[in-house]
């Protein structure tokens, strides 16, 4: 069966014909075929109908190409994710308990860093997040409504949860390494061999976390 121009043919032919004259159509799209075709007559717009159509053909082996070129990477990213995924995950479940123990001591003492290196800024923010709150909680009691103070950022209003910032709470040693612990087990992001490594050459060289 011959192939047709399509709708969207016509408008690119009209655009590109009225674009080298520096001027536009407007509402092309809201045009019905027979009146695209009116366009095309009486401004004595030329086109190559086989022209358009093969560069059709063109631009869909490109977008096709393209497509699978796509889908092939992104398989070949998933597949090496995948394989590096196991890799991590294996040498995790190889170590004996007391290296599993050196693993997440060394990922709770980084975490506590962090803590520590942001704590007066952290400070700061939990402040104004709680004097916010305090504000908000006495404008919403003023106005009548149903207030539950949940916290030191959060209040509930009529029943709605209002939370204002990420409050930071006070670093839980034996919280931080249970989450890690499970974290680990279930879901392996960290590095072991490359992590017990680095704890050797600290120990080795008696330097400080």
């Amino acid at each position: 069966m011959p192939k047709k121009l399509l709708k969207t043919d016509y408008i690119n032919i009209i655009n590109s014909h009225f674009a080298k004259q520096g001027k536009r159509f407007t509402n092309l799209s809201k045009a019905t075929l027979h009146e695209l075709k009116e366009i095309i007559e009486k401004h004595d717009i030329k086109y190559d109908e086989k022209e358009v159509i093969e560069e059709n053909d063109k631009k869909k082996k490109e977008e096709k190409e393209a497509k699978e070129k796509r889908e092939k990477e992104d398989k070949e990213r998933t597949e090496k994710w995948i394989e590096e995924r196991n890799r991590i995950k294996k040498e995790w479940e190889e170590l004996n308990e007391e290296d599993k123990d050196k693993v997440i001591t060394w990922i709770v003492i980084k975490k506590q860093q962090y803590y520590l290196n942001n704590y007066w800024k952290n400070q700061k923010k939990n402040k104004e997040y709680t004097l916010q709150t305090d504000k908000m909680e006495e404008k919403f009691k003023s106005e009548l409504k149903k207030v539950e103070r949940i916290n030191n950022n959060t209040i509930k209003v009529n029943g709605v949860n209002i939370c204002n910032g990420f409050y930071t709470e006070p670093f839980d040693w034996d919280k931080e390494y249970k989450n890690e612990k499970e974290n680990m087990e279930k879901n392996t992001d960290y590095e072991s061999l490359t992590i017990l490594k680095d704890i050797e050459e600290k120990e080795y060289s008696n330097e400080i976390f």
